[in-house]
């Protein structure tokens, strides 16, 4: 199988999957909309955060509720059409995988246990705070898995397990669901579980959730010719972390910066992302700290003879580049 390479990807050559559970291994089919009536007049705010602020009395009420509620769906569970054979993937190839959900612990059992579904050695419920979308529930799950959590892919079927990916610099995948506005949350959806199982048989290079918009301007083109392009960020650069993300934001995928160079105070005053755990440190690995965040595909390493760019007027120069 060829890889796929950067300045594209793809899930099949991920290092680990977290999977939520409703919708996208179990199908419990829950309807929260009876208990946000009771409790909240109908609207759709998130039960577990939005229940901290109710009385002691009605909060535990609250709480009952939703475990019955999930109880009574996991009871009834069945799999997730294509679950089976995605885990079945997973599996053949070693890649590991965990459960990261908002259920209870109880209800996944159960529902495992109904749906004929086995679960992992990491399953973190609602009863391991936080919970998604606190990018903590992720991060603990890639650790246990043994994974970076760049290279861990958050597959699920509801906003806060791609504002949890997003929080905890993952990839996301939708599956089982349209919803248009949550595109901009996501590297990619997929219609159901079964078609994603389809494209990680048959991987094609994917355009990273981060170069997405560079894409839709300019095309792919223009992000194939501007990444492999060694950019120098120069000693006298006034704002290092602004340059070199607006540089990665037109598609330039490595950076040069002069060996020696330390982030000073001065550059530090001027560079309000670079936080002050890096005063004194090389200025290239405050730089690739920060661009982690946000391209994490980009390269930073120290070296000279990189492609000088001006501060101002980055895209039309970096156009005349690549003409």
């Amino acid at each position: 199988m060829k890889p796929v390479l950067p300045p594209y990807w793809h899930p099949t050559f991920a290092h680990a999957f977290i999977l939520d559970w409703d919708g996208v291994l179990a199908e419990t089919r829950l309807d929260f909309s009876p208990i946000r009536n009771r409790y909240f007049h109908g609207k759709r705010v998130p039960l577990l955060e939005a229940g901290r602020y109710l009385p002691e009395e009605t909060r535990t009420q609250l709480a009952k509720d939703i475990y019955d509620l999930e109880m009574q769906g996991a009871d009834a569970a069945e799999p997730v059409p294509g679950a089976m054979e995605l885990l079945d993937w997973l599996e053949d190839r070693g890649i590991p995988w965990a459960v990261v959900s908002r259920n209870c612990r109880d209800s996944i059992d159960l529902a495992a246990q109904r749906a004929g579904i086995r679960l992992p050695e990491v399953v973190l419920s609602r009863d391991e705070e936080p919970v998604k979308p606190h990018p903590e529930a992720l991060w603990k799950a890639a650790r246990l898995l043994g994974a970076e959590s760049s290279r861990c892919v958050m597959v699920g079927d509801f906003i806060y397990d791609f504002v949890g990916a997003r929080r905890a610099g993952m990839r996301a995948l939708l599956v089982q669901r349209e919803e248009p506005n949550w595109l901009d949350w996501i590297d990619r959806a997929c219609p159901t579980v079964s078609s994603l199982l389809e494209e990680l048989e048959s991987p094609m290079p994917w355009v990273p959730w981060e170069y997405r918009p560079v894409v839709e301007r300019k095309g792919t083109s223009w992000l194939e010719a501007a990444w492999p392009l060694e950019v120098q960020v120069l000693a006298g650069c006034s704002d290092p972390a602004r340059f070199v993300h607006e540089a990665a934001a037109l598609g330039v995928g490595h950076f040069l910066v002069e060996p020696g160079l330390g982030l000073s105070v001065s550059i530090w005053q001027e560079s309000l992302p670079l936080g002050r755990e890096w005063l004194g440190q090389p200025l290239f690995e405050s730089l690739e700290a920060f661009l982690a965040g946000r391209f994490p595909l980009a390269v930073v390493s120290e070296g000279v003879g990189g492609r000088e760019l001006p501060e101002n007027e980055m895209e039309s120069a970096l156009g005349e580049v690549l003409l």
